[in-house]
């Protein structure tokens, strides 16, 4: 299950980083988190199928952390 929670969060993660490059106009930061949001949503889907309905837990907090660790780093270093 740690797995789920990690391949969430760092989904999660590059949406959030996303999201902000967009907004603040980071066009070849928003390309590369575009390319590796696909292989995470591969990823977390293959592992959620496998785990079944006992991930939803760690989908949850692996999201939550992933968000709020995003908003974080990018005021922190990229704006």
């Amino acid at each position: 299950m740690i797995l789920i929670f990690l391949a969430t969060f760092v989904r999660v993660f590059l949406l959030a980083l996303q999201n902000q490059n967009v907004i603040g106009g980071h066009y070849g930061l928003a390309v590369l988190t575009s390319f590796f949001l696909g292989i995470t949503d591969v990823a977390v889907v293959l592992l959620v199928v496998e785990g079944g309905w006992e991930s939803i837990f760690y989908v949850c907090t692996g999201g939550a952390a992933g968000v709020t660790s995003a908003m974080f780093i990018h005021r922190r270093f990229i704006q």
